[in-house]
């Protein structure tokens, strides 16, 4: 079981990337990096690349495809790095060929400057948000009470006149959570986490992953809910809780 992770570092926005080609519509390859989760790339034609130049090494221990229909598809994604764009260096690093469209996290440890995705099967999908990156780990492991299953349909109730059910409507699946981390180091939230703050978390969404290793399927796309709260206790510690809200990914 791994410790918590939040994820935002994205080796695909230290550049424009660049794509083999984009199906007619509103596909451009910019939807990849904007952690919208309702706007999409896809390529035209199979096999198809997305490639950044990160302009110098830089490392990568996780790959997030979210919102996308690999499985539905039957495509496999590979995440290639390589030393030379791809000349002669083109090392694959990790890959999978999904059977379902829940979030897609691969775990793997490399480091690049030229940093691809590679799409292969019969049909193109369509991917909203793409990232390889650097994961921000959590020190500890989460306290018991958390749950990361329970979540609160959204939506309508219908009853009759007399009150008696007749169903719902559900629009989607709401996930909210406290991210807390009891008794950690001052250093941690100064120097690790008000950065990632400061830099995406404060004003936009990112993913989060409660066991990456045993549960990746179970990656949220949230956003805070607040503000987060550390609050000091003796001998350099302090306890930290971050509100988070999203969706469940179905």
């Amino acid at each position: 079981m791994g410790k918590p992770a939040i994820l935002y570092d994205n080796r695909l926005a230290d550049a424009t990337p660049v794509v083999s080609d984009t199906a007619a519509g509103d596909f451009d390859v910019l939807n990849l990096i904007d952690w919208r989760a309702f706007s999409f790339w896809k390529p035209a034609t199979m096999p198809a690349t997305v490639t950044v130049d990160s302009g110098a090494a830089a490392a990568a221990d996780y790959c997030l495809i979210y919102g996308h229909d690999l499985g539905t598809q039957g495509a496999t994604v590979e995440v290639r790095g390589s030393t030379d764009n791809f000349v002669a260096s083109n090392v694959l690093i990790d890959s999978a060929t999904p059977t379902d469209d829940k979030p897609l996290l691969l775990i793997f440890t490399s480091s690049y400057r030229y940093w691809r995705l590679r799409f292969t099967g019969a049909n193109a999908p369509s991917i909203a948000i793409a990232a390889i990156g650097s994961m921000l780990r959590l020190p500890k492991y989460l306290p018991v009470s958390f749950d990361p299953l329970g979540r609160k349909p959204v939506g309508q109730v219908n009853n009759s006149a007399d009150g008696h059910a007749l169903g719902s409507i559900v629009n989607y699946e709401q996930w909210a959570a406290d991210i807390q981390q009891r008794s950690v180091d001052w250093a941690w939230v100064r120097d690790t986490f008000e950065p990632a703050w400061k830099a995406h978390l404060l004003g936009r969404p990112f993913g989060f992953a409660w066991n990456p290793e045993t549960c990746p399927t179970e990656t949220y796309l949230v956003s805070r809910h607040g503000g987060f709260e550390a609050p000091h206790k003796n001998g350099q510690y302090a306890d930290f809780k971050l509100p988070v809200i999203g969706r469940y990914p179905s």
